[in-house]
């Protein structure tokens, strides 16, 4: 299990301020806050297959301490996320890369066929309804809400763990309820990650 007090320390990016062209620079010294934001996303995910793990060798007590690394962990992501739409936003490279994916051709039809194309390729997982979903937020409402969209999932997950007291005692709980739990921890990983990955495909169309 990760243990939160003794994680590699990795520096932070420093704050980032406004200035004018070298937009691929920029774009990559920014990207540092969604890259710490997934490494975090990923520990927690791999946290939950634990609990998985612990379930099938019947340790509840593993299981119910899994949920506080969990629940700290995806803290640290949406932090990170955050400071990432945030520094967008104030340096101007939030409308820039957008437009960059529209130049490229990434309309509704655009993005369609490009997560397609890399889901042939088993880049991704994503659903058909996810690929669509995924189109038609960006067509309609932009790179902004692709993002919000996936941090809205990680807090969903964040609020699954959230909602189970750290402090119970898994003698309270039947087998049956830890069971269900990692199933919908399981699910919600899932496809909040098959999301990212495909914000990370449009991404990587733009500035490979």
């Amino acid at each position: 299990m990760a243990q939160i007090c003794n994680k590699v320390v990795v520096d932070q990016p420093e704050s980032v301020h406004e200035r004018v062209g070298d937009w691929e620079s920029l774009y990559r010294e920014n990207e540092k806050f969604v890259e710490y934001g997934s490494a975090y996303f990923s520990q927690a995910f791999a946290e939950a297959l634990g609990i998985v793990s612990d379930i099938e060798l019947h340790d509840l007590e593993r299981a119910r301490l899994r949920l506080g690394t969990i629940a700290t962990l995806l803290e640290h992501a949406i932090q990170q996320y955050g400071a990432g739409l945030d520094a967008d936003a104030h340096t101007g490279l939030e409308a820039f890369h957008e437009n960059r994916l529209r130049k490229i051709g990434l309309n509704f039809a655009g993005m369609l066929n490009t997560l397609k194309a890399a889901r042939a390729d088993g880049y991704i997982v994503a659903s058909d309804d996810m690929v669509d979903c995924l189109s038609r937020i960006f067509s309609d409402e932009g790179y902004r809400a692709l993002m919000d969209h996936y941090l809205y999932k990680v807090r969903i997950i964040h609020g699954l763990v959230s909602d189970v007291p750290t402090d119970v005692d898994v003698k309270d709980g039947t087998p049956m309820m830890w069971q269900e739990l990692a199933w919908r921890l399981t699910s919600a990983f899932a496809d909040a990650m098959a999301f990212g990955q495909s914000i990370a495909i449009v991404n990587a169309a733009a500035y490979r």
